[in-house]
């Protein structure tokens, strides 16, 4: 028996407000070192100074690295990948429904990279507040780097719907939905 290759497929996220909130950033961080460098007191000049370091690498290591990631559909996992902020990987058999999902109670309540949600025990890994995937779980499933938290079902933005459910069916063995 030939075994056969699966290829990784590369799932692509919407990276707008990741790059938007990289400029405001970097706006705030050299007004900060602006004001540390024109302050004429010891402290004040340290204080900015100290608030421009701190809120410098906080940007980068929060902002910077979703730019550069994402989502890998591989040969027996998904792996969520979003910067700093996840690494996770589903096993394609924990995949039981795959469905495109609009939220009527507003984006902002879900909000922009990784959110669990613990009473319907949730975990949203979005980059925009359009072209959600849901994926329902088997059954709840720890989750997270330093917390591991119970998740059943992960809601996910993508670039490409069409062609990241069309992978998740095939690859999880789910028939794919009439319309």
């Amino acid at each position: 028996m030939i075994a056969k290759k699966v290829p990784t497929v590369r799932i692509a996220y919407p990276k707008h407000w990741f790059l938007i909130g990289t400029l405001i950033y970097v706006v705030v961080t050299v007004l900060l070192f602006y004001l540390a460098s024109s302050s004429v007191g010891d402290f004040s000049r340290s204080f900015w100074l100290v608030a421009g370091v701190l809120e410098g690498v906080l940007a980068f290591l929060f902002l910077v690295p979703p730019i550069f990631t994402n989502h890998v559909a591989g040969a027996k996992a998904l792996r969520l990948r979003m910067g700093l902020l996840i690494s996770e990987d589903i096993p394609y058999e924990w995949v039981r429904e795959v469905k495109q999902l609009s939220i009527p109670w507003g984006g902002v309540r879900v909000g922009i990279g990784v959110r669990y949600s613990p009473i319907p025990k949730i975990l949203f890994v979005t980059s925009s507040f359009s072209g959600l995937v849901r994926l329902e779980l088997d059954s709840e499933h720890p989750m997270g780097r330093l917390w591991k938290r119970p998740v059943s079902e992960v809601v996910l933005s993508v670039s490409y719907i069409p062609g990241m459910m069309d992978v998740m069916r095939e690859r999880a063995g789910i028939a794919k939905e009439e319309e």
